[in-house]
């Protein structure tokens, strides 16, 4: 199993458009590129990195928290609106943030485009937060809300689930080996009250070993609900920016 990492850092390349769905004239034509806009960003949000395991901790299935952002609005440009180039995998605080914010903040800086620039140049992973290092980082960092306190108390739950079911899960098996080996031993000898006391220990860690794999499956790099195919490629893959920072369980 390939579980997300406590941390993700932000990509040292630009994301690329390795997909190329069939256009569509439809009025809101673009959601049918939801399918490989998940695939193409990881199902992680572009713009303020949240994979959506972390959004679904919040009671909505991952869907329902994910939406298609505009890089030039629709207001500004409606041609664009159906438009694969133009589209980008978002979290909804993300999309509903910028709102129809310009893409020029009238000093020089711009709202980055993560097919464009790498985040990495840009950002860096810092206390739960992707704190800004340049100016357009910053234009950004506000347009989007990328450290909105909800925002960072997402970061901050995986960082610390991830971290603490990894930890049970890589060494509570040695823990229990030893707890039988020593529940052996007091059987042979007859210590019968000590021996149940180290049986109840051995099978409470073991449940909590099970409950933190449950936890873990729960932060999948790829979710279970995962299109097989998408609108133009029969067995999408990850993006390497997300791939790359999976952790093997």
């Amino acid at each position: 199993m390939k579980t997300l990492p406590p941390v993700t850092r932000p990509p040292t390349t630009p994301f690329s458009r390795n997909h190329d769905p069939a256009p569509t004239e439809a009025q809101r034509g673009y959601q049918a590129f939801r399918p490989c806009l998940r695939w193409e960003f990881g199902f992680t949000c572009a713009l303020c990195m949240l994979h959506e395991a972390d959004l679904a901790e919040y009671g909505i299935g991952p869907t329902g928290l994910t939406t298609v952002e505009h890089i030039v609005p629709q207001s500004e440009d409606a041609t664009q609106s159906n438009t694969y180039a133009n589209c980008l995998y978002a979290c909804r605080w993300c999309n509903r943030s910028r709102s129809t914010l310009p893409q020029h903040d009238g000093s020089g800086n711009v709202l980055l485009n993560p097919t464009t620039s790498a985040w990495a140049d840009h950002f860096e992973a810092q206390d739960d937060q992707l704190a800004p290092k340049t100016g357009s980082g910053k234009y950004t960092e506000i347009a989007y809300s990328i450290n909105h306190p909800l925002k960072v108390k997402m970061r901050a739950t995986r960082r610390k689930t991830i971290e603490r079911c990894r930890t049970l899960v890589l060494e509570a098996p040695t823990e229990i080996e030893e707890l039988s080996r020593l529940l052996e031993f007091l059987v042979a000898s007859n210590q019968m009250e000590r021996a149940d006391t180290v049986r109840r220990v051995a099978r409470h860690l073991s449940d909590q070993v099970a409950l933190a794999r449950q936890a873990l499956q729960r932060y999948q790099g790829i979710p279970v609900d995962a299109d097989k195919a998408c609108r133009c490629r029969p067995a999408p893959t990850m993006p390497p920016q997300v791939a790359e920072q999976l952790i093997e369980i």
